[in-house]
């Protein structure tokens, strides 16, 4: 990876909330943002200048409940994404062979891709599962959310980075939340996950422990021994360890296993049925972050099925019973027959808002795009309640594959109407290039405010369509609000 623009586009896409305004001011004015964010914002003679307070977004989680975070600003992001890339080599491997944890660094020059880092880690897992007699798994409740930013300063301190890189990042830290100590950290994004899984290492590095094998994937820990008892012991001690920082295990995440347990005796009737159809195992070794596709392409799992298996899985999706996770891992075997998904969809979008992104993977390879814009738009007219996360991808869903529907007019303004709460949502839907159905004007009617925010920056950007003159002359106005608008409106005028 040659750079941070490589490093951030590759990780643009798997992010929560993926902009384009933000991903088109660091692929075209990387020089400006940089000069702005060291010459201005960490300036300490430059007090005027400052990361701003980051807008508060909510992704879901299962079973109607939400992920509280933050979506980063242009500058932000792109300062998080620089001090992290030029510090990547701080990040280090496992502790040792009996102490490991996978993922979220680089190696060899490039960011190790998720479905690697879990190929490794679900390699060890099913060795270390016929080596011992007892494994003990748990996670950290709320992780990100509880982190305090003055231990992570002080941790990426003791990294050896340089005394300005420590300064600027308890800076970026404290500023983004407004000096709020927790609840700072951005969810999502591959720096975010460096400094988890690294932060953790003060676990790994603990000579008290006793299991066997430990080994952990960012938060999601596994200890391995023949004696249960250590295990317990072990488990007790972690949980003192956290508590230092202020961090707490999930009791619902926690369970101890042995290596006589009956497989189905814990899977759900319709996971039983779902092995069947596929000949698959494994279905309860997933961790937290690691979506089903990223586990099927880890494996290398290609799944060809003919139509009975097809109508099978189908089937199962209409199951009043079917859990989310079932509906997730059916949607990943479907990826490549996704018209056959069509006559289901409005269901599943109905019963598991969690899913919409899994929805939106599966979406985007839809032939009959006509049937498909008929369908969400008939899901959006109904009295389904609409989070900022589904509105997100449903908007990201029309862009990239439904801009040249006949009901494209329809789709952008329902989206934008149902969203009059969610500004990410809003925003996502302003930034697209089409200067119909009375998109212009509300971005001129918020270019005009001399408002700073993302309703205005994405407006901005959405203007990116018109001839220069008209854009620019709306720029101009907007420019002088803010020094974001500023490098915003710079960067529109040039591309």
């Amino acid at each position: 990876m040659s750079n941070v623009i490589e490093f951030y586009k590759q990780d643009f896409s798997s992010t929560l909330f993926p902009l384009n305004t933000n991903l088109i001011l660091i692929e075209n004015h990387l020089e400006e943002l940089n000069k702005y964010v060291y010459e201005k914002i960490l300036n300490s003679e430059m007090t005027e200048h400052s990361f701003l307070s980051q807008q508060k977004v909510y992704a879901t989680k299962p079973k109607n409940h939400l992920r509280r975070t933050i979506k980063l600003d242009p500058i932000a992001e792109f300062f998080i994404y620089d001090v992290i890339y030029r510090n990547r080599t701080k990040f280090r491997g496992a502790v040792s062979e009996e102490r490991k944890c996978f993922g979220f660094k680089f190696k060899d020059g490039e960011a190790i891709k998720l479905h690697e880092a879990y190929a490794n880690f679900k390699s060890d897992l099913n060795s270390l599962k016929e080596e011992f007699s007892y494994y003990l798994k748990f996670d950290i409740a709320s992780y990100f959310n509880s982190l305090y930013h003055h231990d992570v300063c002080h941790w990426f301190t003791s990294t050896n980075v340089s005394e300005s890189d420590s300064i600027f990042f308890g800076q970026f830290c404290r500023e983004i939340n407004s000096g709020r100590s927790v609840d700072f950290m951005p969810h999502g994004i591959y720096p975010s996950k460096m400094i988890g899984n690294e932060f953790l290492k003060y676990i790994d590095l603990n000579h008290e422990l006793k299991s066997s094998k430990i080994i952990r994937f960012m938060d999601d820990f596994i200890l391995f021994d023949n004696d249960q008892n250590v295990l317990k012991r072990d488990f007790i001690k972690i949980q003192k360890l956290l508590g230092t920082k202020g961090l707490n295990i999930n009791p619902a995440k926690t369970s101890l296993n042995y290596k006589s347990q009956e497989v189905t005796s814990t899977l759900s009737t319709i996971k039983q049925d779902l092995m069947a159809i596929m000949s698959i195992d494994g279905l309860d070794d997933l961790v937290s972050g690691v979506e089903v596709s990223d586990q099927q392409q880890a494996e290398q799992t290609t799944i060809a099925l003919n139509e009975t298996q097809i109508e099978q899985l189908l089937n199962l999706l209409k199951d009043n019973q079917i859990e989310e996770e079932d509906a997730e891992l059916i949607l990943s075997f479907l990826k490549d027959y996704s018209d056959n998904l069509l006559i289901v969809l409005p269901e599943i979008l109905t019963k598991f808002p969690n899913l919409i992104k899994q929805v939106y993977s599966v979406s985007i390879r839809i032939t009959d795009k006509e049937l498909l814009a008929t369908l969400l738009l008939e899901h959006l007219e109904s009295e389904h309640l609409f989070l900022e996360y589904e509105l997100f991808w449903l908007a990201k869903l029309v862009e990239d594959c439904l801009l040249q529907v006949s009901l494209i007019g329809k789709l952008l303004m329902k989206i934008y109407e149902l969203s009059n709460n969610y500004k990410i949502a809003q925003a996502k839907i302003l930034e697209i290039p089409i200067n119909n159905f009375g998109l212009k004007e509300i971005r001129l009617d918020f270019l005009k405010t001399g408002q700073s925010d993302w309703l205005a920056w994405s407006s901005a950007i959405g203007l990116r369509g018109l001839q220069p003159a008209e854009r620019n002359y709306n720029l101009d106005y907007f420019s002088k609000a803010s020094p974001i608008n500023f490098l915003i409106a710079s960067c529109v005028k040039k591309l």
